[in-house]
Formats: C-alpha cells, structure tokens, sequence
C-alpha cells in the first residue's frame, strides 16, 4: 500500500520524481493534493497551518542502491529535508528493491518529533 504518514496523519501519495545517474540520487515524493485538502477541511487537523501537502526530497545524494543510512552528519552534507512550509531534516533510512521505495525516521518540526513514513511503488532504474 502506498502511504506518506507523518505522526498519526495519513497524506497519501501525490507526485513521485525519481532519477539515479552517475550514483547520485534525486528524489522527490509529495503528499497527495487531494487527500491534504480533505484534510484541512476538519475542524481538528493539526496540519491547519500548511498551504500544501508535505514533500521529502533528496538531491544530489550519493546513492548505490539498496538501503541509505540518513543521520545528522549524512544531512549535514548532503541536501535531504521535509518541505512543509519550511525545510525540516529528516533523519531515517531509505530502501529502494522491488519497484518500491520505503522510508523511515522522523522529522523535527518546530520542536516536536514525528515519525515519517514513506512507502510507494515505483520502477526503479539507474541510468548512467
């Protein structure tokens, strides 16, 4: 099943951008415009505050597939965040087999730390 969950909140997914070339990684899954509009139709979403759904990005990262490691130093030099309304750094790990693509971690945003979850189905290639 395809999911892009942060905390309790389920976002689905929206866009998926993929490319690996010349072992570098560019990645971009957003949540789906749809489901985040539903939403911030409830009177109790915590996510009130956002104007669009969340996006995790990687760009430029070194990449051999398989699993990738995230933690502070890793996004220290390499360009890995949550975008919702402001860039927060993600710490977890990507895995990448089968035509599916799986992150886990979390995320600090404005103090509090969420669980994210990511796991969407995908053709990965590797160009060179």
């Amino acid at each position: 099943m395809n999911t892009f969950k942060i905390g309790n909140t389920e976002f689905g997914i929206g866009d998926i951008r993929l490319s690996v070339a010349d072992n570098l990684l560019n990645l971009e899954i957003t949540g789906d415009e749809a489901i985040f509009d539903e939403l911030m139709e409830q009177e109790d979403c915590e996510w009130d505050w956002a104007m669009e759904p969340p996006w995790l990005y990687f760009h430029d990262v070194p990449y051999t597939g398989g699993r990738l490691v995230i933690d502070k130093d890793f996004i220290g030099e390499n360009e890995i965040a949550l975008y919702m309304m402001e860039h927060y750094d993600f710490i977890g790990e990507l895995n990448a087999s089968d035509g599916r693509i799986e992150i886990r971690g979390e995320v600090e945003m404005d103090g509090e730390v969420f669980p994210l979850e990511i796991n969407a189905e995908i053709i990965v290639s590797k160009n060179t």
